[in-house]
């Protein structure tokens, strides 16, 4: 059975990461042990995979999804109010972005004119880490992030298995149940555990993330009331998400959101058939002219970034646009 998980129900039963009393020695006595022991390599044990300070971890079982996941929960160093209801910050990618997502904020929220206090939620898959588990990450993703299926994706990810991460016993396009184990689950989750600002709830992806970010602000945009969409995957199942925000446009007068929505420049040469950026530059115009009085929607293409090398970009600039803008 799993730490930390109650086999008999989906409950969770405790934090899955702790420390030992002794995980830290004073800094002198590490140096000398750092000396006498030079060669002895039995006398460094391994004290379990490293965390970040400040943070909490949980498996959670999915029933919407039939997943387990691992949350992650960065809370804030800062002291605050004892009647301080935190914004909460919903981090897809978990495995990957959770980390650079918690120690942004983190640094953004210090001094004078910073972010407010906020707890960071990541979302990352519970994989077994004797396996490929980046290949399972990748597979995993489309499931959960996309809406419908893609059929060039899905040959192209049949041809070239080890890049894609694809497998057969993972069914694509089901984005409407992640969103429900999201609302319906992991919210309630989070809410009972701490005190946070159900009203003030912001949700950030990047690249298939970002395709699951721009699926929830145009078919359910109440869900969330800050949106920060890194490099979108626009091009999946020939552009359905232009249809989805046509569809949005005839039945809304208003969009209540603070949207940041980004790529960077170097995207599309990497792959044009993508249209990374000229994608992200006709969603956000297509946008802006429904004239949305409530919208606040900032557009940026960060200039000399990559698909791989934007994303921090996407997160440091991402958050302040919709916090402070």
């Amino acid at each position: 059975m799993p730490l930390g998980v109650d086999e008999t129900s989906d409950s969770l039963l405790a934090p899955i990461n702790t420390l030992p009393d002794d995980a830290c020695l004073p800094v002198e006595e590490s140096l000398m042990n750092s000396t006498s022991h030079a060669n002895d390599a039995a006398y460094f044990p391994s004290r379990g995979a490293a965390t970040i300070q400040g943070t909490q971890s949980f498996r959670l079982n999915a029933r919407r999804v039939e997943q387990q996941f691992i949350i992650d929960v960065a809370i804030p160093a800062l002291p605050v109010q004892p009647d301080y209801k935190f914004p909460v910050i919903y981090v897809l990618d978990g495995n990957g972005v959770f980390g650079l997502v918690a120690q942004t904020f983190g640094a953004l929220s210090m001094g004078p004119g910073g972010l407010p206090p906020a707890i960071v939620v990541g979302i990352g898959y519970a994989i077994d880490e004797t396996v490929n588990w980046i290949s399972r990450w990748l597979a995993l993703r489309p499931r959960d992030f996309a809406p419908t299926v893609d059929k060039v994706f899905v040959e192209q990810a049949r041809a070239i298995p080890s890049f894609f991460g694809y497998a057969d016993d993972i069914e694509i396009g089901r984005a409407d149940h992640f969103l429900a184990f999201i609302s319906e689950e992991l919210k309630p989750f989070i809410s009972a555990r701490f005190p946070i600002d159900s009203n003030d709830q912001t949700i950030a992806g990047i690249s298939l993330g970002g395709l699951f970010a721009m699926y929830v602000l145009l078919n359910q945009p109440e869900c969330f009331n800050r949106y920060v969409v890194g490099s979108p995957s626009l091009w999946w199942d020939e552009r359905q998400m232009f249809k989805h925000e046509e569809a949005l446009a005839s039945r809304v007068s208003d969009l209540p959101v603070r949207l940041f929505l980004s790529a960077g420049a170097l995207e599309e040469a990497q792959s044009p058939l993508h249209r990374m950026v000229s994608n992200v530059d006709e969603m956000a115009t297509r946008l802006h002219s429904r004239n949305y009085s409530s919208l606040k929607l900032t557009h940026h293409i960060f200039s000399d970034e990559t698909h791989q090398s934007v994303g921090p970009a996407t997160i440091s600039r991402g958050l302040r646009s919709v916090f402070l803008a």
